[in-house]
């Protein structure tokens, strides 16, 4: 089982490698469309981003959205971490566009960050942590690093139930083959929160933003009938609180 999460944090590392020379344009438009996705999410959170003193993000990539938040609470202390260190290395350029300063940043594993316990208010993740290859040694992490009553969001999680995960995976993979990636499973999540006492909410996103014209539909369905969120693979934020 090393070998192969080895193998795959390789495959990771070796596309960010490649996406160094990537055309800067379309990644750009690729991050503003995401933005539509994410700035809605500080809205939502605001009380609790505006209440940390320190946040951590964690499978940052360039750290684009590190800088963003940087940009919106600038009292606040940002770190962004990654796995790569290429990925990271290329922050500046967001913090040119988003006229803002991460406070520190550096390439680590989701589930080995270098700081102190109970260091952290608040941690997140953006289109990211489906993509820890060790979940539950990554929750241990979270529940180390956050001090008492902090929280950790996964925002904009593809989630599922633990029955239809196999298709939900393969279609995931199917549609980007290049780097492997995971849904999250409900049932893992809620087991996981409950051995590291982290309380665990579950806020189902069918957004139809940014969707190609099947999902647009698909979650135009979601929408109406929230009901069936729980029961389908849905866009999610996972929102964990430590105790007291």
């Amino acid at each position: 089982m090393a070998k192969d999460i080895e193998e795959l944090q390789s495959i990771e590392l070796a596309l960010w490698e490649q996406l160094k020379d990537q055309d800067w344009l379309a990644n750009l438009a690729n991050k503003l469309s995401e933005l539509r996705w994410l700035l809605p999410r500080f809205s939502q959170y605001d009380q609790r981003f505006r209440n940390a003193r320190a946040v951590l993000e964690l499978g940052a990539g360039e750290g684009w959205a590190s800088c963003v938040v940087k940009r919106l609470y600038p009292g606040t202390w940002v770190t962004a971490s990654d796995i790569s260190e290429a990925a990271i290395s290329g922050i500046g350029k967001w913090e040119r566009i988003f006229e803002s300063t991460v406070d520190a940043r550096f390439a680590c594993k989701s589930y080995a960050v270098p700081l102190p316990d109970h260091s952290v208010d608040l941690i997140f993740t953006f289109q990211a942590a489906h993509h820890f290859l060790l979940q539950m040694e990554s929750l241990k992490e979270v529940a180390r690093l956050l001090k008492p009553g902090g929280v950790c969001m996964y925002l904009n999680e593809p989630s599922c139930q633990e029955l239809i995960h196999p298709i939900a995976k393969w279609r995931v993979n199917a549609k980007r083959p290049e780097c492997p990636e995971d849904v999250l499973m409900v049932q893992e999540m809620r087991k996981a929160a409950a051995r590291f006492d982290l309380t665990l909410d579950i806020v189902y996103k069918p957004d139809t933003v940014n969707r190609g014209v099947i999902e647009g539909v698909y979650y135009k369905v979601l929408s109406t009938l929230p009901a069936l969120c729980r029961w389908l693979p849905c866009t999610a934020d996972f929102i964990f609180t430590k105790g007291q």
